[in-house]
């Protein structure tokens, strides 16, 4: 083969698909994008709720010891103090994990913050001997004319019936009460939380002092605030990766890699048949190889995938720099992570140089390509063991099957339990064998199918045309 000739062909054929304006803007503009409306996402998430609710809850306490703490906490001022203390621990927590790069976000859900209305309540007793299905009534003839009240606070929100023995026990044989919250349809769940919390907190409150309790020091002996775990590797400590970090990785890592072989492996199969149909081969062929086009397309839609790579991983990178988190992800991950891309892409760009050259249109190929996408869909259903269990044995035995042994893979090394090296070298021999059996079996049908026009071939055909090769 003329490697000069594979150069020119895999040079057009990159220019032909990374120069155009769609690949730019989708491979750069689109994660540029992403990261400028972060801060706008979160101003929105913040931002974002209905109206909040205002009106009247009536409380029918039997116990007549906990009204006074209940409408002590859900009053107007309490209510927002606590809205506004919550606003600020997440705030603190985004400056926590991200650093310097959260400031803006952070100040952002800061003055997202000061438009949020919180809700607002009108506490009445009722008399201890009331009928709560009147009151109840007060709530379904409200609905029933849907006329709007002159004064919001007229809409009752909620009926709270809190049991005589809810603070106390009237005797030593039964246990403490309770309470019952009867709440108008569609409120916010905010505000029905709000609610529920207020009641627990004040019943709570009034058991505690029958009792001869101190709640501040009930819980400061049940607050326990742990230091920072961490983990002690071969290196030396790093921070614990645990819950949604442990997964983070490697689905990322899995997902990545599917796209940029997917990305590059889809267009080579597209430009080989429209340069098929096209009768645009036959000039190729005038001046080089079957070998030597479908090498120089492999290898120029290779360089597609591996633009989307590199931009993709910097802005991993780059994402787990500003969180604080580079310890998440080693360099010989990385390293790992374009060895097996090339792996992976070569087994499918082959399979996808076989099937653009046997067919004349996308139609037919969509009956050939049905198998590689129900393969590339394999790695899909197996990431939740991996990830658990990366050295299992279904990990393990399921890492060293081609095609998919490169994302199985992928997953492993990216887990908090990377394989040993001698499994990743056999993966990667293993593979590397059976990339040689892709292309051999792709350049046996690209040979004799890129010059065949007519009926699509089926499974017998593509064997006849490797034995004529």
């Amino acid at each position: 083969m003329n490697f000069s000739k594979i150069a020119r062909v895999a040079g057009r054929e990159f220019a032909s698909t990374a120069m155009t304006k769609g690949f730019i803007i989708g491979a750069l503009v689109v994660p540029a994008l992403m990261a400028a409306l972060i801060p706008l996402i979160a101003i929105l998430s913040a931002a974002a709720q209905p109206p909040a609710d205002k009106g009247t809850i009536y409380v029918l306490d039997h116990s007549a010891e906990v009204f006074d703490d209940i409408s002590s906490r859900l009053s107007p001022e309490e209510v927002r103090q606590r809205w506004e203390d919550r606003a600020k621990r997440a705030s603190d927590f985004a400056k926590g994990m991200i650093g310097k790069a959260g400031d803006s976000a952070s100040d952002s859900i800061d003055n997202a913050m000061s438009f949020i209305k919180t809700p607002e309540f009108r506490i009445v007793p009722t008399a201890p001997d009331a009928d709560i299905e009147e009151i109840k009534a007060q709530i379904r003839e409200q609905l029933s004319t849907k006329a709007a009240l002159e004064d919001p606070m007229q809409k009752v929100l909620a009926v709270i019936e809190i049991d005589a023995d809810a603070a106390q026990k009237l005797n030593d044989e039964e246990g403490l009460g309770s309470y019952q919250a009867f709440f108008r349809p569609k409120l916010n769940e905010e505000t029905v939380g709000e609610i529920e919390s207020g009641i627990r907190w004040s019943i709570r409150e009034r058991r505690y002092d029958n009792a001869g309790l101190d709640r501040d020091m009930i819980t400061e002996l049940a607050n326990v605030n742990a230091r920072e775990s961490k983990e002690i590797t071969e290196e030396g400590e790093r921070k614990e990766s645990s819950g949604i970090a442990t997964f983070l990785i490697p689905v990322a890592s899995l997902v990545l890699l599917i796209i940029a072989t997917m990305t590059g492996g889809q267009y080579l199969l597209t430009t080989t048949i429209e340069e098929k149909s096209n009768r645009v081969v036959e000039v190729l062929l005038s001046a080089c190889s079957p070998m030597e086009l479908m090498t120089g397309k492999i290898v120029g839609q290779m360089g597609v995938g591996l633009s989307l790579l590199v931009v993709y991983n910097s802005v991993g990178i780059a994402a787990l720099i500003a969180f604080n988190r580079l310890d998440m992800i080693s360099g010989q991950t990385i390293i790992l992570f374009f060895v097996f891309f090339l792996l992976a892409y070569f087994m499918l760009a082959s399979m996808m140089a076989a099937i653009g050259s046997a067919v004349n249109d996308m139609r037919e190929a969509q009956s050939l390509m049905t198998p590689v996408m129900l393969t590339m869909m394999i790695p899909y259903f197996f990431f939740m063991p991996v990830v658990r269990a990366p050295n299992s044995m279904l990990s393990t035995v399921s890492s060293f099957i081609p095609p998919i042994s490169p994302f199985i893979m992928i997953m492993r090394v990216s887990s908090t339990d990377p394989p040993p090296a001698w499994q990743i070298a056999a993966v990667i021999l293993v593979t590397v064998i059976a990339v040689f059996f892709f292309l051999w079996f792709a350049a046996k049908v690209f040979r004799v199918g890129l010059l065949m026009y007519g009926k699509p071939p089926n499974l017998r055909t593509l064997i006849k045309w490797i034995r004529m090769a």
